[in-house]
């Protein structure tokens, strides 16, 4: 009766706590000036994650009397979406397949509009989804009257990608040329960009793996560790002591910094741009 009690009541607590921070969430106040919320969508997201680890962690130090729980529950939740291996090469192979789509429809409207100007600006209607945010600027600047090769550097800052250099490169290259040659050059970058595309997707393939292996260890050791602490108390019993609950807040500590190793040797390494160095806007 005492353990349940105790679980209505850390539940009563976690939720005067998410209360507590939807609460101090800003207000829009009432004017006609709307005003932007001073939390972010990933700010909030996070304060998330921390109050639900720290009911968990209550709830955890409650049924099982180890206090080491309110600190590790809220970090693991902050952090294991973070630290678990994943992929970010999907999204640049979608990113890379947009920009192969969009060189090939700009090949077939130059032979319909007058200039490689009117032909990017007739694209937006028609962009990749993945693009179509960098690709309607791009033409917004174009309407505006801004310079067609200060345009397109531009747009090579917001693809920020050595392929994107490439393909920037060979539309300022055709905009100082212009006449059919243009096309072909336009024929050949989107070339370029599907053998990129597909050795990237090979590159992948390889990888998920390793990747995939992970996160399956690290779901056996999550659970392995609970079902022992929860069902097997003898057998964890010298962490019951202040000492013991020091170490066991060390070794959590040292599984979250092999998450983040494996997370870093995981990750995609980007590479050098062409045009300008990576993050360099000036």
């Amino acid at each position: 009766m005492i353990p349940i009690l105790a679980a209505l009541l850390t539940v009563v607590a976690g939720s005067a706590i998410w209360l507590l921070i939807a609460g101090l969430r800003p207000v829009a106040a009432p004017s006609s000036t709307p005003r932007r919320s001073q939390l972010t969508r990933p700010q909030r997201k996070q304060l998330h994650l921390i109050a639900i680890g720290l009911v968990i962690g209550l709830l955890l130090w409650i049924l099982t009397g180890y206090i080491a729980a309110v600190i590790a529950a809220p970090i693991l939740a902050l952090l294991a979406p973070q630290l678990i291996p994943r992929s970010t090469e999907k999204s640049t192979i979608a990113r890379l397949t947009a920009m192969e789509e969009w060189t090939r429809s700009l090949v077939g409207l130059l032979g319909a509009t007058a200039s490689i100007e009117q032909a990017i600006i007739a694209s937006r209607s028609s962009a990749p989804k993945a693009l179509k945010e960098e690709i309607g600027m791009l033409a917004a600047r174009l309407q505006s009257g801004i310079p067609i090769e200060q345009a397109l550097t531009q747009f090579g800052d917001d693809l920020d990608d050595t392929t994107g250099d490439l393909l920037t490169g060979s539309l300022i290259l055709g905009t100082r040329r212009r006449g059919a040659g243009l096309a072909r050059l336009l024929e050949g970058t989107a070339e370029t960009i599907a053998d990129d595309v597909a050795a990237r997707r090979q590159i992948e393939a390889d990888r998920a793996k390793p990747r995939a292996n992970a996160r399956f260890i690290t779901v056996i050791a999550v659970v392995v560790i609970a079902v022992e602490f929860l069902f097997n108390p003898a057998y964890v019993e010298p962490y019951r002591t202040a000492l013991g609950q020091i170490i066991l807040i060390a070794l959590v500590a040292l599984f979250l910094a092999a998450l983040w190793w494996m997370n870093i040797v995981a990750r995609d390494p980007k590479g050098q741009r062409l045009l300008r160095p990576t993050g360099d806007a000036s």
